[in-house]
């Protein structure tokens, strides 16, 4: 092999090394706080682990799922939920916008969008609140 073939080769295998790790350095380290939250609370919700669910929101919850309001315990939350995104007035976030989720509310289940409403405490975000538009329904037959 000549020297410069070589020298192309190390080259290469060098830019290859290098892209990765400067894409690497350039993404943020992980999501969002707001997004964070956002998340533990929908995974702790799911899971029914209500003291975990404390840590990430306020004294009360509102859940609006339709016409109805209700509190976490009394909507059953399915998984998977996806495409979480900020919601921002002023520039101030003041929300997260959940792409898909299904809850089932007695009989029925429902799946559509949803929003979850979150206040700013000293860089600590709470839910105070999750708001579902529906937009299929199925009752659950056994």
């Amino acid at each position: 092999m000549t020297m410069g073939r070589l020298a192309i080769l190390v080259g290469f295998a060098l830019g290859i090394c290098v892209v990765p790790l400067a894409a690497r350095a350039q993404s943020p380290m992980g999501a969002a706080p707001q997004i964070q939250t956002a998340q533990t609370f929908l995974m702790t919700w799911s899971g029914q682990k209500w003291d975990e669910m404390k840590t990430v929101s306020a004294d009360t919850v509102t859940v609006k799922v339709g016409p109805g309001v209700h509190t976490p315990q009394n909507v059953q939350l399915s998984l998977p939920f996806r495409g979480l995104s900020t919601l921002r007035t002023d520039g101030k976030v003041t929300g997260v916008k959940v792409d898909e989720i299904a809850f089932k509310v007695g009989d029925k289940e429902m799946r559509g969008p949803a929003t979850i409403d979150l206040k700013e405490d000293n860089g600590v975000f709470r839910v105070t609140g999750v708001t579902a538009a529906t937009t299929q329904q199925a009752s659950t037959q056994q």
